[in-house]
């Protein structure tokens, strides 16, 4: 028996022996880069070695062997987006330098070795977003653009060449023998809108600057390309698709969140195309291509989870992956000379490199394990999810009174069930009820302009229907919410017929949600507003349950609200124990700014509660440009934490379908097990200082709220408290007297959920907030948005940045503890306890942050992190320590 075990033994060791050869040959070119979360790669060659270049969300740059050696690494001088990198030889010694397009208004040169040649800096701001070489006849042309409308011309030095004015925010350029097959020219394209209708489409001569062809938005049609004027374009590649010798544009994007490619030839002819089916419909998923030309006549793409292989017509030859389910990476390199395809960087996470060996007849069924970043990040959460299962409350921690409210259709598994330190009331979002119902009574007050309605919507229930779904729900004991209008229309649901609702489920409605009604001159939000919402609001009192949840993005919360109209609804007093701010981050950039702005409603006493929106648009700043289809939690559960930290308990969260498991359980399992406790406003321990707003400027509010607008360019856009914050300005970095710069730790204007906070949370109130403030010596600063405020005068930006420091510094000196180094927030669990909550601040850039936990005006005794139960040392009134990448801690102080 024993000899025939040691036979098997040895032959099965053989074959793990043959198995791991076969596996490390085959992961052999998978590999972490060891930096942050990459945005974009290319294909390079150094000593005629093929390389990876990378650039990293935030501004980072290296390259890489293509069996994972670091060459080397240059981290960012000033973080910003890192539009576009180009590989080629610019100081012409035979090897591929590295020319990069940054956000925060430089293009950088590094040479093949890592050494910074030069960085070209305009004398005025520049939000920089796409950058292209032409290297012909020994001459290196460099072009640049970005928002300023102009195409600049760099030499290989980085000298300035000429400055040419063009129309429209720069979309993209590209060089290539476009017109002539031995003469390389300029693609160029121009957006007026954030996502569609270009400005300007077409080829410019690289001597002269003169247009050579165009392509105006009018005329799509007649080139049979009407469709691909709604296309949402995000990548473009330069290939000879038709081999006639002379370079194609091939364009990828998405029609209706569905995969769609094209081409087109120097004379606008289509020469390809493909658009997906509706089966592989994925919401705000990027499509990223390549061509394998000349090495195989096919064009690879991925759209979020779903990889397409495509002929030089467009023709489908295979695809693989699930919709929602596979992996979703930032980038595709082909690297010809080794014949290998590259996917570059987990999106949400990833620092790493997953090769697919082309000669391989199977290749596209090759499976990847996680590598690097994306893979520890995943294995934090587990362990956070594992160690909230097992939490047990401390005695001195006292259960909520009221419960969490999450407004998702959601299915708890039996681990998170059975936890019951406190209550998590799920609500289903039943969508919108938008009804039929004549509008002449509306037509009668508002005119014509009443007839209005959202073209997403089917107006198909009739007000009977409507209140027969309302009883239906209430029979079956099902809570629910109703989306009831929006800025295209806010009557999708009829007054009358949302107080019958209120009437046929008194007990399981919870109330109607409306989203971006921010037009204060739109008749129809003054007749909502003045109308709708007190007979709402009584209506409402009498089932006690309901809530009107509002949904709005950008700086809504801490600048547009303070208008006359919107003041009249949120800072009167009238409606706090009904009205719910929520946001609605689909292409915004300063969610921080609304996040004080809803805690300081909060603080204030101006609202009861407020909302966190945790949904798969949330990473969409820019749209073409910022994608969607994270896979991991990590982003929206630390943004979640954020906010309740800091007093919400609602959550307005649709089923984010590209979540790997265990995905939003783990924000509930920390919810319902008491890690992360439900936090009264007056239990908010971090705040020690305000801003006030005077007389808001309305200038700088609609220029921010008019987010499709990128037509708006003003070379004093960052000369403002709160600056750079228009669509135009997607990425770029933040002057240093910038408010969310100085008080809220944020470098860009990107997706700024988790503000590290360094002098304590500054909330954002109206000015009439001030005699409070006054009467407790509690520190503030005032301003219009725009300039500041001091002893009664308007006073600069620039020059105010010095007050805005005074005072966040005399207010966090007030404050009994002091969070360095990460996100975080201080909750009161009772006399003699708090609960430190620590963050990882990098939304879409996770790493390990090392913390330091200061203590002011009160000495601790006893601290520990709860969920390792782990006593932590106090050493001179401080306490050190590591937030694990993309996750969080907890940590009870004991006075």
């Amino acid at each position: 028996m024993s000899r025939h075990l040691k036979v098997d033994l040895s032959s099965m060791t053989k074959q793990i022996l043959i198995f791991l050869f076969f596996a490390n040959f085959a992961f052999a070119q998978n590999f972490s880069t060891g930096g942050g979360a990459i945005k974009n790669g290319v294909s390079g060659s150094i000593n005629g070695d093929s390389v990876i270049f990378v650039s990293e969300l935030e501004g980072t740059t290296s390259a890489h062997t293509t069996e994972g050696t670091l060459l080397w690494r240059n981290e960012t001088d000033s973080p910003a987006v890192m539009f576009e990198i180009e590989a080629s030889d610019i100081n012409n010694d035979g090897n591929d330098d590295l020319i990069a397009a940054s956000g925060n208004g430089n293009i950088y040169c590094w040479d093949s070795s890592g050494k910074l040649l030069w960085k070209f800096t305009p004398d005025h701001k520049v939000r920089f977003s796409e950058v292209a070489v032409i290297n012909q006849n020994g001459k290196v042309q460099i072009f640049a653009g970005g928002n300023d409308y102009k195409l600049y011309e760099l030499d290989a030095n980085g000298q300035l060449v000429s400055e040419t004015k063009i129309k429209g925010v720069v979309r993209k350029i590209e060089a290539g023998n476009f017109i002539e097959p031995d003469k390389q020219c300029l693609f160029l394209m121009t957006y007026n809108h954030d996502k569609f209708r270009w400005q300007f489409f077409g080829f410019i001569d690289p001597i002269s600057k003169e247009i050579i062809k165009s392509l105006p938005y009018r005329d799509a049609t007649k080139y049979g390309l009407k469709a691909y004027s709604k296309i949402m374009i995000t990548d473009f590649v330069v290939s000879d698709i038709n081999k006639d010798k002379k370079d194609d544009i091939l364009i990828f994007g998405d029609i209706n969140w569905k995969s769609s490619f094209l081409a087109v030839d120097g004379d606008f002819r289509l020469l390809a195309k493909y658009n997906a089916t509706g089966k592989d419909t994925q919401r705000y998923a990027h499509t990223k291509g390549v061509s394998l030309l000349p090495y195989k006549d096919e064009i690879v793409f991925r759209m979020g989870s779903v990889m397409y292989v495509c002929d030089l017509k467009g023709n489908l030859i295979s695809k693989t992956g699930k919709k929602y389910k596979n992996a979703t990476y930032s980038d595709l390199v082909f690297d010809a000379q080794n014949k290998k395809l590259f996917a570059v960087g987990e999106l949400g996470a990833g620092n790493s490199i997953y090769g697919f060996d082309l000669e391989n007849k199977n290749w596209l069924d090759t499976k990847h394990q996680y590598l690097g970043l994306y893979s520890k990040v995943k294995e934090n959460i587990n362990d956070l999810y594992k160690d909230a299962l097992n939490f047990k409350a401390p005695s001195y921690q006292k259960k909520a009174s009221k419960p969490w409210m999450m407004i998702s259709k959601t299915k708890l598994p039996k681990e998170v069930k059975k936890l019951d330190f406190n209550e998590v009331l799920f609500i289903q979002n039943s969508g919108a009820w938008s009804e039929n119902t004549s509008r002449a009574d509306l037509v009668e007050k508002l005119g014509e302009n009443a007839l209005k309605k959202d073209r997403r919507k089917k107006y198909d229930l009739s007000r009977e229907d409507i209140i027969e779904k309302a009883k239906q729900k209430e029979e079956a004991n099902e809570p629910f919410v109703i989306w009831a209008g929006h800025g295209n229309d806010p009557f999708y649901t009829r007054i009358e017929t949302l107080e019958k609702i209120l009437e046929a489920a008194p007990n399981t409605c919870y109330g109607f949600i409306y989203a971006e009604m921010d037009n204060v001159e739109d008749p129809r939000v003054l007749h909502f507003v003045r109308e709708y919402v007190p007979r709402l609001a009584k209506a409402i009192r009498k089932n006690n349950k309901a809530k009107l949840y509002f949904r709005y993005k950008n700086m809504f919360w801490a600048m547009t609200s303070h208008l006359p109209l919107w003041k009249e609804l949120f800072f009167s007093g009238k409606y706090n124990d009904i009205l719910v701010p929520a946001s609605e981050d689909t292409s915004s950039r300063s969610q921080e700014i609304n996040l004080v702005g809803r805690v300081g409603m909060l603080s204030a006493g101006y609202i009861d509660d407020y909302s966190m929106r945790l949904i798969d648009d949330n990473p969409t700043s820019w749209r073409p440009l910022s994608p969607g289809g994270q896979r991991t939690v990590s982003p929206y559960l630390r943004q979640g934490v954020m906010m309740a930290a800091h007093g919400c308990r609602i959550g307005i969260n649709f089923n984010e379908l590209f979540l790997e498991k265990p995905g939003m359980n783990v924000l509930y399992a920390l919810m319902k097990s008491g890690v992360l406790p439900l936090v009264e406003k007056e239990d908010i321990l971090n705040i020690g200082s305000w801003h006030l707003i005077d007389e808001v400027d309305e200038h700088l509010v609609e220029s921010i709220d008019s987010h499709h607008n990128l037509l708006q360019y003003k070379d004093d856009d960052d000369n403002a408290v709160l600056s750079v914050a228009q669509m135009h300005w997607s990425g770029t970095s933040l002057p240093e007297h910038d408010f969310s710069k100085i008080v809220l730790g944020t470098d860009y204007r990107w997706n700024n959920y988790l503000p590290e906070l360094p002098y304590g949370m500054v909330p954002i109130v109206p000015s009439e907030h001030k005699s409070k403030l006054e009467a407790n010596n509690t520190p503030f600063i005032l301003s219009t948005g725009k300039v500041g405020i001091v002893g009664g005068e308007k006073t600069q930006a620039k020059e105010f940045g010095g007050e805005i420091l005074s005072k966040v510094k005399e207010g966090a000196e007030k404050l009994p503890v002091l969070v360095e180094g990460c996100a975080w927030g201080a909750v009161k669990l009772d006399e003699n306890h708090t609960r430190i909550i620590l963050m990882d601040q990098g939304y879409l850039t996770p790493e390990e942050r090392e913390a330091t936990i200061i203590f002011q005006n009160r000495k601790p005794k006893y601290a520990k992190d709860i969920l390792k139960d782990k006593k932590l040392k106090i050493k001179r009134s401080t306490i050190k320590v590591t937030v694990p990448a993309g996750s969080m801690r907890f940590i009870d102080v004991e006075y």
